[in-house]
């Protein structure tokens, strides 16, 4: 197989800082002018960074990037393997949220639980967070800085991946992403969910199922902060650590599954292969 050229994975972050001073620029012009006051400031700053980033990655898009299967023929097994993804995601996200919330509540959160509210009440706010932001960050993240790290296309038939190159570029992008939150109470979580949504791309070669799963844990959030607006952490949430306990043990169990169904997927596309 051809290898394909890829651009500098520094570009895309370049592209993220930009995007994020451009949507703070925007936010202090407005206050300044008085077109916007309170939570608008900070909920249409955050409109611009992430409209601005889509724009950018797709002025410098790369042909292999893709929504739809780089494994030609094989667009039943990239279903399989974005569902798997997905569901696999699902209970690693609930797990690391208890973990983080159960062993390091003390971690500074220098965003605030008043000014998340503040962007979660907001309509604008809640589609920025929800759909917008993870759909910028998985472009810049996972399509750039993964793809950059990567040799050759996202995955090389979805095989190999402790041999392929694959590793470097899922953990290189991993960290990139979390450090970008700037954030220590976020970074953690990040890292992880990097890892979760880097091995999505690079397994099923597309950008759907990392998109679906960002989507998926960013709503989450927004859900937690409307059904408990007193306390919308997920222990609280669900009633307490006993039963949290009790969720971790389903959710250990439930991955256990989906792992040994994602390493069946593996098996079997390989044996076809």
């Amino acid at each position: 197989m051809m290898e394909v050229k890829r651009r500098a994975w520094w570009v895309y972050v370049l592209f993220f800082i930009i995007s994020q001073l451009a949507g703070g620029g925007v936010a202090i012009v407005l206050a300044a002018m008085g077109l916007a006051a309170g939570e608008w400031t900070l909920v249409l700053s955050l409109m611009v960074a992430n409209l601005l980033a889509i724009g950018l990655f797709l002025l410098w898009r790369q042909r292999e990037v893709t929504w739809a299967t780089t494994m030609a023929g094989v667009q039943g097994r990239n279903a399989r393997r974005s569902a798997l993804a997905f569901l696999m995601a699902l209970p690693i996200i609930v797990l690391v949220n208890l973990i983080q919330e159960a062993f390091f509540p003390e971690i500074p959160d220098l965003v605030g639980e008043e000014t998340f509210r503040a962007i979660m009440y907001n309509p604008v706010g809640l589609l920025t967070v929800a759909v917008l932001g993870p759909l910028a960050e998985e472009l810049l993240f996972r399509g750039g800085v993964q793809g950059g790290f990567s040799k050759g296309e996202p995955s090389s038939a979805g095989e190999g991946f402790l041999k392929s190159g694959g590793r470097t570029a899922v953990l290189l992008s991993a960290v990139i992403f979390a450090v970008a939150h700037l954030n220590p109470a976020q970074m953690p979580a990040a890292f992880i969910l990097g890892l979760v949504l880097g091995f999505a791309y690079w397994w099923t070669g597309s950008l759907v199922a990392p998109v679906c799963i960002h989507v998926f844990n960013n709503s989450t959030a927004c859900v937690m902060a409307f059904l408990s607006p007193d306390d919308d952490s997920l222990i609280h949430l669900i009633g307490g650590t006993e039963k949290a306990g009790m969720l971790v043990v389903v959710c250990f169990f439930f991955l256990l599954i989906i792992l040994h169904a994602v390493r069946k997927e593996g098996l079997n596309s390989t044996e076809k292969g």
